[in-house]
């Protein structure tokens, strides 16, 4: 596994919930791996269908476990096995009154160094669609993290590496890592975030940085900025993100000022979004950083400024398309 592989994960399957520990996230990652190469092996026909996948065969030293007896492996990945049938997926849309609970892995064996493992024929559709979007992960660096919070976290940050921010609030972030029973902040972040934090930063692709905002006495929304491998130590990268938090913490009136008259110069955005952006705090920090990375070239716009940034800000909001320019 020297070369540098990744896999896609189905946008619908990396925001579902799931209850696997940190061995069965890696047996998840390389079912996706090998998911690929069937699709790319069969990328001239139409569909795999669920039921011509095999059961996927995945030898233990792929796992990256510390070497063991032979005794205690057997004891492991016999408990392994029995775990793996037991987990569960769930797929949840409030949005259209759907929910789905999906058992992941029907079968499981270990047998003299291999694990085999069939996947669920209900939940193969959602692992082979990527019409949704997907995020890209590189395997090794996603192999490499010995923490369910790290694990989960990584792969979230990868989803923002294109934007290179992830604005998020405390309690979403607790959801997310399945970690509420941090309730004070203080022990959430020493516990869960610097230690995940910084098992990222020293293992895989991507370098994170953690700025938080509070309201009144309370942290209650943190920013991720994130680096692409190619930027880890790049000192001009760590300068400019320096300088985007001196930006960032100008009075409120100083950075309106500026958001606004960099709109009106660079963007064609709708009255309706310039004064959302400039009176919410989040879309107008959002809205200054993705302006300075894309003036520095650090994000490479395949569309016009305007709806990409639009895009970003507003997600979903189909009633405000900004116009073409």
């Amino acid at each position: 596994m020297s070369e540098l592989l990744h896999i896609q994960e189905p946008l619908r399957l990396l925001l579902s919930r799931n209850n696997f520990d940190v061995l069965e996230r890696r047996v998840y990652w390389l079912i996706l791996k090998e998911i690929k190469q069937l699709q790319t092996l069969r990328r001239n026909e139409i569909d795999l269908m669920p039921g011509e996948f095999p059961a996927f065969k995945i030898p233990i030293a792929d796992l990256q476990l510390p070497n063991s007896s032979a005794e205690v492996n057997y004891s492991t990945y016999k408990r392994v096995a029995q775990r793996l049938t037991s987990r569960q997926l769930y797929l949840d849309s409030p949005a259209q009154h759907e929910f789905t609970s999906v058992v992941v892995f029907p079968m499981a064996r270990y047998s003299r160094g291999v694990l085999t493992v069939e996947v669920n024929k209900h939940l193969v559709p959602y692992m082979i669609d990527l019409s949704k979007g997907y995020t890209k992960l590189q395997l090794q660096a996603a192999l490499s993290l010995n923490s369910q919070y790290a694990q989960v976290l990584y792969t979230r940050l990868c989803k923002f590496l294109d934007t290179g921010i992830w604005r998020v609030s405390v309690t979403d972030l607790k959801e997310i890592l399945e970690a509420q029973q941090y309730v004070r902040w203080s022990n959430f972040k020493q516990t869960v975030l610097s230690r995940s934090i910084d098992e990222i930063n020293l293992k895989t692709d991507i370098e994170v940085f953690l700025s938080e905002r509070r309201e009144g006495r309370f942290i209650t929304t943190l920013v991720f900025t994130i680096k692409r491998q190619s930027r880890k130590g790049d000192r001009a990268f760590d300068a400019f993100n320096d300088e985007i938090e001196l930006v960032l913490s100008q009075p409120a009136e100083v950075l309106h000022n500026k958001a606004m008259e960099i709109m009106l110069q660079n963007y064609r955005f709708t009255a309706v979004q310039m004064r959302r952006i400039v009176s919410e705090q989040h879309l107008l920090d959002e809205f200054v950083r993705l302006d300075s990375l894309i003036q520095k070239g650090y994000i490479d716009i395949k569309t016009n400024p305007t709806r990409y940034i639009a895009g970003i800000l507003f997600k979903k909001e189909v009633a405000q398309k900004p116009p073409v320019k």
